[in-house]
């Protein structure tokens, strides 16, 4: 009887050591520290191609600018205000409303720090895909 019950023990005390052994594991496998500096990164599709400025200090985010650019038929136009004007109104407005909704995402990433809680805004979906490509081509060199 007292066999059985230190076989027992001894199972749940491996047990204890394997289950704080795993969240030991994972809880140091999060996400790495950022080395300070500046960093540059693009994306590149057959519609547009984003570039991205990071700067790190004390291992932290502390500054994102982001530019779009429209690469179809040629254009190479940067995403602005001036943006699809000559495109008419109703393709103007569209147009206009990505270029509003996506101006917010290069602030949302110094005030999150982590790109995975970067949300995608209505209307601006595509180019938080390709915002997020070129924050990771900055950031893993």
């Amino acid at each position: 009887m007292l066999e059985f019950d230190l076989r027992y023990d001894m199972k749940k005390i491996f047990k204890g050591i394997l289950i704080f052994s795993l969240i030991f594991l994972i809880s140091s496998c999060g996400k790495k520290k950022l080395k300070d500096g500046n960093y540059e990164g693009t994306y590149k599709d057959e519609n547009s191609s984003v570039k991205v400025n990071i700067t790190v200090k004390d291992g932290k985010i502390t500054h994102c600018t982001r530019e779009e650019r429209d690469l179809k038929n040629g254009k190479n136009q940067i995403k602005d205000e001036n943006y699809a004007k000559d495109d008419g109104d109703y393709n103007y407005k569209i147009a206009q409303k990505a270029v509003k909704n996506s101006k917010g995402y290069a602030d949302k990433l110094v005030e999150v720090q982590d790109i995975n809680k970067v949300d995608s805004v209505s209307g601006a979906t595509v180019s938080c895909k390709r915002f997020k490509e070129a924050v990771k081509n900055a950031l893993n060199k």
